[in-house]
């Protein structure tokens, strides 16, 4: 078994009754071959019945029977005859020690083998990009180095080791091992690939060249990376041995329990998807939500992160964001100047009729304010003359609409104080006038009454509360 015996162990049926083969009778099932000399003699179990263990499978007679001929033709090594007794006959998990230590220097040599093959496919890809350009080739080009000397490595260390007759059970053991590498392998150059799209996306994207914005493409990298990982796991367990069919049934009633208990989960991804598809808003632009003002630091699958001009950190739920007003203040084509400006009460109409007309000369006459600026004379106040101004200032960058405003403020105070007008500040004139019809005798009676009432109390040592 060790030595000739060509199979699958791991996909013998554990079934008492065994699996179903065409040609093979039904108590019988053939499990691998004997290959010797370029012939091939067929493994066979057959299920007899135990008095103490009931039905059991055991090598069949044909098989018994040809094993001590097929024992005649296994011939020794010519490696092992030239080599130290000891290393033959010293066995390590039913090995040789020589095959083993064989087993741990063909690593090297196969990492080796496997590095110069990828270096001469980049070579190739190299060459034919050269020629033809094709982004998904950039992308496995710029990927392929580590996965695929991995796996090409796993494959060559697995041929070689078809070679040295390892002990069957460990030989059964180690190719789940290297195809839980392989699978391995292929999720990192997966995952490699996936990440180097996305960057060649977002730079595509922000060179405004109508790709999707660069948050919705992140949200599609961390779904494909998902949608990998649950593969390579379900993978994993099918080379490990596991029975899929039965974890794919609890997959799918477990997938039914997990969308009833994560309604609000599945909301928040639908409504992320929504946000990003709409395009509302992007990484890196400022927004007004639920009447907070912040910059946009990070859409995921589940909220939206945003930097507060305080400088803490909201999250929102992508299935409120959904329903939410949210105002983008980084699309803004311009800036709105607006204020009031409250003059003195005392001011002449002549004066402020000049003054309007400076302020309209001033506002048409700077070069970044929209024309027909709005300069209006719009109400008395309580204690002032407002006057409006409302214009259009033509930059959509904050800081220099900051700076913008602060000298069309500074040259609107020189107009008014060259225009002879004072600013208004509040103030109210209260008139107190003494009645001229009260009763001068009444009056002296009650200044007499509270002067005795001042004198009881001093008499008295007491305090009395005023009524």
């Amino acid at each position: 078994m060790d030595r000739a015996y060509v199979g699958r162990v791991g996909r013998i049926s554990d079934q008492r009754e065994g699996s179903e083969q065409r040609g093979v009778p039904q108590d019988h099932e053939r499990v691998g071959a004997f290959r010797l000399n370029d012939a091939e003699t067929n493994v066979e179990l057959v299920r007899v019945s135990d008095p103490s263990a009931g039905d059991i499978w055991l090598f069949s007679s044909a098989t018994l029977d040809a094993v001590p001929e097929l024992f005649a033709q296994v011939e020794t090594s010519e490696i092992e005859s030239k080599l130290p007794r000891f290393l033959v006959t010293d066995r390590f998990l039913h090995t040789p020690v020589w095959r083993l230590i064989a087993f741990v220097l063909l690593i090297p040599i196969c990492f080796a083998l496997a590095w110069g093959i990828v270096r001469v496919l980049r070579g190739v890809l190299r060459m034919w990009m050269r020629w033809r350009h094709r982004p998904i080739l950039e992308d496995v080009h710029d990927s392929l180095d580590a996965p695929a000397t991995l796996i090409l490595t796993a494959v060559f260390h697995q041929t070689g080791t078809n070679f040295l007759g390892l002990a069957l059970l460990i030989h059964a053991y180690y190719q789940r091992a290297v195809m839980a590498i392989v699978v391995a392998g292929l999720a990192w150059l997966f995952f490699r690939v996936i990440n180097r799209w996305g960057e060649r996306a977002r730079r595509k994207t922000l060179a405004g060249s109508g790709y999707k914005s660069g948050t919705f493409i992140l949200l599609g990298q961390r779904i494909l990376k998902a949608v990998v990982a649950i593969l390579t796991v379900l993978a994993m367990f099918s080379v490990l041995g596991f029975n899929m069919t039965t974890a794919l049934a609890g997959l799918g009633v477990g997938s039914i329990a997990v969308a009833f208990a994560a309604q609000k989960t599945l909301e928040n991804l639908l409504g992320g998807v929504s946000v990003l598809g709409d395009e509302v808003i992007r990484v890196g632009e400022t927004c007004r939500i639920d009447g907070k003002i912040g910059n946009v630091k990070d859409i995921s699958l589940r909220s939206t992160r945003i930097r507060l001009l305080d400088r803490t950190e909201l999250s929102v739920p992508n299935g409120e964001l959904a329903n939410m007003n949210v105002e983008n203040l980084s699309r803004r084509d311009k800036h709105l100047f607006n204020t009031t400006l409250a003059l003195r009460s005392e001011t002449s109409p002549e004066r402020l009729r000049a003054l309007l007309a400076d302020l309209r000369s001033l506002l048409r006459e700077h070069p970044k304010v929209d024309p027909n600026p709005r300069v209006r004379f719009v109400a008395f106040g309580e204690s002032s003359l407002d006057v409006e101004i409302a214009c259009y200032i033509g930059t959509t960058a904050w800081e220099e609409f900051l700076a913008l405003q602060e000298d069309l403020l500074l040259r609107i105070m020189q107009q008014v104080a060259d225009a002879g007008v004072e600013f208004a500040f509040p103030s109210r004139t209260v008139y107190i006038e003494r009645a001229h019809n009260t009763d001068p005798e009444r009056m002296h009676s009650l200044e007499k009454q509270a002067l005795d009432s001042r004198n009881d109390r001093e008499s008295s040592g007491r305090d009395y509360p005023l009524g």
